[in-house]
C-alpha cells in the first residue's frame, strides 16, 4: 500500500500544472461576466450563512450565547466538506472526455475539485472573520492561529473520501442522487445549528460516531471559545483523516485502470 500511495503522489506532482490550469480557469469561468466577479466567493457564503443564522437564532437564542459565531464557524467548515462531497460523485463521470482521450493520474481530478473548493472556503471564511470582527460578534484569540491545522486534515479527509466516492459512483450511478441526501442528513446530524448540550444523553454516542462531529469541534472551538479543543478530539481527527486519505488513494490506485472501462 505504501509504495502505491507514494508513487501516486509523485506522479500527480508531475502534472501540477494541469491542476493549476484547471482550478484557475474554472474559477474565472464561474464568475465570468458577473458584475461583482470573484467578490461573490466572499459575499455568497456570508449571505447564505446570514439567512440561516437569522432563522435559527430565534430558535436557539434562549439556550446559547454568541449563537451566530457558533453557527457560522460550524457551517463554514461543514460547507467545505459538503460541497466537495456532493461534487465527488461526478469527479470521474464528469471528466469522461478527458479520461478517455489523454492520460492523467486519476487523483488529479479529485485534487481539481478539492483545491477549487478550498480556495472558495478560504475566501468565504476570511469574509466571515472580517465581518465578525467589525460587528464585534467575534473576538480574535491566539487559539485561532491553529485553524490551518483542522483545515489541513479536513483537506486530507475529503481527498480520500472523494476518491472513494468518485470511484464508487463509476460503478453505481445511483450514488449521484444518494450522496447529496446523506450529506444533508449529516448536516442536521452534526451539532452545527444547535449545541451538543441540547442532544439527549442517550443519543450522544450516535453523534460521536460521526467524524464530522470532531472536525467541526476542532475548527469551531478556537473561534467560539478562544481555546483549543480537547486533545482527544484532535487525535480522532488526525487518525480519521490519515486513514481515509490512505485508503482512498490506495483504492484509487488499485482500480484506476478499470475506471475507463466503466465510464
Amino acid at each position: 500500500m505504501k509504495l502505491n500511495i507514494i508513487k501516486e503522489i509523485k506522479e500527480v506532482l508531475k502534472f501540477k500544472w494541469v491542476i493549476y490550469s484547471f482550478v484557475s480557469s474554472t474559477l474565472k469561468m464561474r464568475y465570468k461576466r458577473s458584475v461583482l466577479g470573484f467578490f461573490w466567493s466572499l459575499l455568497g457564503p456570508v449571505l447564505n450563512y446570514l439567512m440561516v443564522g437569522i432563522v435559527f437564532s430565534f430558535l436557539a437564542r434562549s439556550q446559547m450565547d454568541k449563537y451566530f459565531v457558533h453557527m457560522f464557524a460550524g457551517t463554514a467548515i461543514f460547507n467545505f466538506f459538503s460541497v466537495v462531497t456532493n461534487g465527488s460523485g461526478n469527479v470521474f463521470i464528469g471528466n469522461e472526455h478527458y479520461i478517455k482521450k489523454i492520460y492523467l493520474p486519476k487523483l488529479t481530478f479529485v485534487l481539481n475539485l478539492v483545491l477549487m473548493e478550498l480556495i472558495n472556503f478560504i475566501f468565504g471564511f476570511t469574509a466571515l472573520l472580517l465581518l465578525g470582527s467589525i460587528t464585534g460578534y467575534l473576538k480574535l484569540s491566539w487559539a485561532m492561529l491553529t485553524l490551518p491545522l483542522p483545515v489541513l486534515f479536513m483537506f486530507l479527509f475529503v481527498v480520500g473520501l472523494s476518491s472513494m466516492l468518485g470511484l464508487a459512483t463509476v460503478y453505481f450511478r445511483d450514488l449521484l442522487h444518494v450522496i447529496p441526501i446523506l450529506t444533508q442528513a449529516l448536516f442536521f446530524g452534526t451539532p452545527i445549528l444547535y449545541a451538543v448540550d441540547m442532544v439527549p444523553q442517550r443519543f450522544l454516542f450516535i453523534y460521536k460516531l460521526n467524524p464530522l462531529y470532531y472536525f467541526v469541534d476542532w475548527f469551531r472551538t478556537p473561534i467560539y471559545t478562544g481555546q483549543l479543543p480537547m486533545f482527544s478530539t484532535i487525535v480522532i481527527c488526525v487518525a480519521t483523516s490519515l486513514i481515509i486519505f490512505t485508503l482512498g488513494l490506495y483504492l484509487l490506485k488499485k482500480f484506476e485502470n478499470e475506471i475507463i472501462f466503466r465510464l
